[in-house]
């Protein structure tokens, strides 16, 4: 068997047992019945509407990100265009293990007749290594300021730290080169990672939209009693995130709910309410599903509505770093 499909099967295999016993500790260790009937008394109407209107928020924020990067090829791209495969995408996304399903917008894109899939997925790279330098910032200031998991698992700074310094440095790697004609296929992906300006105003609008999906779990983790600061939540979306990622499971099933219960617990949460914390978690993740799931239908009944200027001659030329 060659080594690399030996090393996926190892991954896979690793994932699953993880996750196994994630549910096997959730289901056998936990006493849900509390949490069940606290989580009956929350008002899921207004909840569902708060977080729809938060989400459209950190939908708009992302495509703005996203549209710094695309129209630095192709500047007649519309908002609205990009708006479109943004909400449903990233909505959808977390159906996918470890969140790939994202990089169906490249694709998406290419379609409708505004990039090319190489520069797309340069794009791509640039704001999935944005996220993980804001999330990694995040938890190493979570875990610096008495998360109070530090003192209980001292490798999770170093595991902060290490990916803040990855990020920092690919993103110097990237503003300092400049891709030739000689790189063939890696200069065409490179010319889509845009200017070292782009990229500084990009990591602006994703701390912003990071903060917005910790505005949206702070409003779900007080219906359920837990009242914490932002910042605190912002540091317990990075450490959730991350474990979603790593799980490789759609949603982060198992891990992320047991990663959510000790950071609460930690925080000075009571175990039921945690439990509950968890679950209200689950019901915002439900909620963004169908708010990606009703774009896609409208996108499907509109026969895709996008408009605007397609990419033109003019607008082919290598960006000037």
């Amino acid at each position: 068997m060659p080594y690399r499909k030996v090393a996926r099967f190892a991954a896979l295999a690793l994932a699953i047992a993880l996750v196994f016993a994630c549910l096997l500790y959730l289901i056998t260790r936990l006493e849900w019945s509390e949490a069940l009937k606290v989580l009956r008394g929350v008002d899921l109407v207004g909840l569902a509407s708060a977080i729809v209107c938060v989400h459209i928020a950190y939908i708009c924020v992302r495509t703005l990100r996203w549209q710094l990067i695309v129209r630095d090829l192709n500047r007649g791209v519309p908002f609205v265009s990009l708006y479109w495969i943004t909400a449903i995408v990233v909505s959808l996304g977390t159906l996918t293990p470890g969140q790939v399903g994202e990089t169906a917008k490249v694709e998406m894109l290419k379609r409708s007749g505004f990039g090319s899939r190489l520069p797309g997925l340069g794009a791509f790279a640039v704001e999935r290594v944005l996220d993980i330098l804001v999330l990694a910032g995040f938890g190493l200031v979570g875990l610096g300021f008495g998360s109070g998991l530090s003192a209980r698992f001292p490798q999770l700074p170093v595991v902060a730290a290490m990916l803040l310094f990855v990020g920092l440095a690919v993103l110097l790697w990237l503003a300092r080169s400049t891709p030739s004609a000689s790189q063939g296929w890696l200069a065409l992906l490179r010319s889509g990672t845009g200017t070292p300006a782009i990229m500084a105003k990009m990591l602006v609008l994703t701390v912003v939209s990071w903060c917005l999906v910790g505005f949206a779990w702070q409003i779900s983790l007080r219906t359920v009693g837990i009242d914490v600061s932002l910042a605190a939540v912002c540091w317990l979306v990075s450490l959730v995130t991350f474990g979603a990622l790593i799980s490789l499971m759609p949603g982060g099933i198992g891990l992320a709910d047991v990663l959510t219960i000790q950071a609460l617990i930690a925080m000075g949460a009571s175990p039921a309410a945690a439990q509950a914390g968890a679950l209200i978690l689950r019901v915002y993740l439900l909620i963004v599903i169908g708010f990606g799931i009703c774009h896609l239908v409208a996108w499907l009944f509109l026969r895709r509505p996008f408009g605007g200027k397609r990419r033109g001659p003019e607008d082919r030329s290598e960006p000037t770093r």
